[in-house]
């Protein structure tokens, strides 16, 4: 006979409520894309969302597969965390960052006509500011990955393939608004 345990409670709840998590917020992506598709215009419709979004996501996508898969930064997570070794991310935080990712791609890929035949603004670009954010947080990535290599196992730097997921879900939080 198999006695349930509060940690298998736990598990179980824990379960239910990252599918919830998931089927809420990846419902929540659908409406904008699909009135543009709708109305066959991208009017009124800033292209800065889906741009941060494609750059958050792809970095969420990278780092939630990075935990789950990667021998080496769970290893290395692990001896950062010696009272919780086992990374939380788990498989409906996978599918949530691909689905996301994939949605955000086709949200702003609505914004070139010649793919969807759609009305847009004449000369509509991402802002200053987007891009910024944009570029900045490919090069911090860029530079993480970069001190990484060079200093793996120092002491005083970035010594560990963890640090470039930290930097990843840093983006991936950054592009969120708040």
């Amino acid at each position: 006979m198999y006695a349930v345990t509060g940690e298998d409670v736990a598990r179980a709840i824990s379960w239910l409520l990252g599918w919830s998590y998931f089927t809420s917020w990846s419902l929540s992506f659908y409406p904008q894309p699909l009135r543009c598709w709708k109305r066959r215009s991208t009017r009124g419709i800033t292209v800065d969302f889906p741009l941060l979004n494609i750059v958050g996501f792809t970095s969420y996508f990278i780092s939630t597969t990075s935990f789950l898969f990667s021998p080496e930064i769970r290893q290395q997570y692990a001896v950062r965390h010696p009272f919780a070794p086992e990374p939380t991310v788990r498989f409906n935080d996978l599918v949530f960052a691909l689905h996301g990712t994939i949605v955000c791609f086709v949200f702003y890929s609505q914004f070139y006509p010649r793919l969807w035949n759609f009305e847009v603004v004449k000369g509509q670009r991402a802002s200053s500011t987007a891009l910024g954010i944009f570029y900045g947080s490919i090069i911090g990535v860029a530079i993480t990955v970069l001190l990484v290599s060079l200093f793996k196992g120092g002491r005083d730097t970035a010594d560990s393939w963890a640090d470039i997921d930290v930097v990843r879900s840093r983006v991936s939080q950054f592009r969120r608004p708040r």
